[in-house]
């Protein structure tokens, strides 16, 4: 059964106090030994992706040359999901998110089962959409109150879309499975926010606006669907001439939070630096070989904790070329807000 209000509240305040003890030692201390564990989780279900978006080192014919494809086997994310409860994680948020889409893992189903069985209720994760036909998204587990917010990049412009992120006629299936999903009132624990890609091929601020607006109008009345803009990122290092520009207009650093928020575990059990890290750069250890408190604070965490406060990113192999400690406007006020609410789902 869901949780009561009064008890809601609580695991919010507890929500908010520890992101307030980590917001403590990333931002004022600068901790490399962390006295808690990672407030968000990521677990990916596979690296493997029916989609080759240009904007994702996906598009690249070599990307499996540089990480093997694997695909997550219910009892290993089982074993990974204990050892992340064993190590301290207290949260109900899973995010099902590094690289790849995750409903290419036929066993999705079970490891969502499975993680219900372990306490976490509300499942986070992005997908292409191309996959999530109101049949297909029914058999996701429901019981305990579990929710589920999938996160879809899309834009109304079909020609852009497919020729940046899908391939021809998904455009069309992808719009249907969103109209689909938000008129079947059986899947009202389900909600998307979409995100408009425009911004990739797109400069001017008129026409994004207008595109942003045509967007929602596609959606209009359509139950369960928030939307977002976005300003592209580089990959950890995908689109160079991008962390140049953003560098050369930046007015100072900002030192990056994941290190001390967030945990990466890829589907090969790898913990990786951060969301950005899709090929491995970094591996700070294994969740299927390794406890998390060792990894957590291990010696390669803390290395790449003292470079980062050192502003030296390019010390670490993931971190180097990345645009993130030049882009002020991940550290703006509202953005982190809106991570805060719903990507931790703090208040929830």
């Amino acid at each position: 059964m869901p949780i009561e209000p009064i008890a809601r509240a609580r695991q919010a305040l507890g929500r908010t106090l520890r992101y307030a003890r980590a917001g403590l030692s990333w931002k004022v201390r600068g901790d490399t030994v962390l006295g808690y564990p990672p407030e968000e989780v990521s677990l990916e279900l596979t690296n493997s992706c029916n989609f080759k978006c240009a904007f994702c080192p996906q598009s690249d014919p070599r990307h499996f040359d540089h990480v093997p494809r694997s695909m997550l086997a219910p009892d290993t994310a089982e074993l990974i999901l204990t050892r992340l409860r064993e190590g301290g994680v207290r949260t109900d948020v899973m995010h099902w998110t590094l690289d790849g889409e995750p409903f290419l893992n036929r066993s999705f189903d079970d490891i969502c089962g499975r993680a219900v069985r372990l306490g976490w209720r509300h499942f986070i994760f992005a997908t292409n959409g191309f996959y999530c036909t109101p049949a297909r998204l029914a058999t996701l587990p429901r019981q305990e109150g579990v929710r589920y917010v999938l996160h879809v990049d899309f834009c109304a412009d079909q020609a852009l879309f497919e020729t940046h992120r899908g391939q021809a006629g998904s455009w069309d299936r992808i719009r249907r499975n969103i109209l689909g999903l938000a008129g079947d009132e059986a899947l009202a624990h389900i909600a998307i926010q979409l995100t408009d890609i425009s911004s990739f091929a797109v400069d001017d601020a008129g026409a994004l606006a207008a595109r942003f607006a045509e967007l929602k109008r596609m959606f209009a009345g359509a139950r369960g669907l928030t939307f977002r803009t976005r300003i592209f990122h580089n990959a950890g290092g995908h689109v160079p001439e991008m962390a140049e520009r953003k560098k050369a207009a930046s007015r100072g650093y900002n030192l990056c939070p994941y290190p001390w928020m967030s945990l990466y575990v890829a589907s090969n059990g790898d913990v990786v630096a951060c969301c950005r890290d899709l090929r491995h750069k970094t591996v700070l250890g294994n969740l299927v070989s390794d406890s998390l408190p060792s990894i957590w604070n291990g010696a390669k965490y803390r290395q790449m904790r003292a470079a980062l406060l050192a502003r030296q990113p390019d010390r670490v192999a993931a971190c180097r070329g990345c645009d993130l400690p030049y882009d002020a406007s991940k550290f703006a006020f509202g953005h982190l807000v809106h991570i805060a609410l719903n990507r931790f789902g703090m208040l929830r």
